[in-house]
């Protein structure tokens, strides 16, 4: 049992299939978009919640510890005090980890390069300064 199609649909074939791979190309494309572009926020609200500083992701640890682990205002403020603690340890750590490492490169310099290195240093640390004092 064979289907007779109409003459209008034999001859106008070609153009239906240019037509139904266009409309998949427009759907394909529209998706990956939408991926794309989901993507990319993504990535802009990590971003954002890194820029807000360690006092910040220190608060939102704190809340979040506190409603999923159901602490009381003393393990709230216990859990808060242990976690500054421990930034400011790490901090130390950092700072001194940082004087070990420049005094090392100190040593490989010349006196000239040494000028320009110290320039480089004082910079750094002075935006260094001005993070710290943003994040708390």
């Amino acid at each position: 049992m064979s289907v007779k199609l109409p003459k209008w649909f034999e001859r106008s074939r070609g153009p239906l299939y240019i037509l139904l791979i266009f409309l998949c190309g427009v759907v394909s494309g529209a998706l990956a978009t939408n991926l794309w572009t989901g993507r990319i926020r993504q990535a802009q609200a990590a971003d954002q919640a890194d820029s807000r500083g360690p006092f910040n992701r220190t608060q939102r640890l704190v809340d979040r510890f506190t409603k999923e682990l159901n602490l009381s205002p003393e393990q709230t403020n216990q859990l808060a005090a242990i976690l500054d603690e421990m930034r400011l340890r790490y901090q130390i750590k950092e700072d001194s980890t940082r004087a070990e490492g420049r005094d090392r490169i100190r040593q490989i310099l010349t006196d000239e390069q040494r000028l320009k290195y110290e320039a480089i240093i004082a910079d750094a640390d002075q935006r260094r300064r001005i993070r710290r004092m943003q994040d708390q």
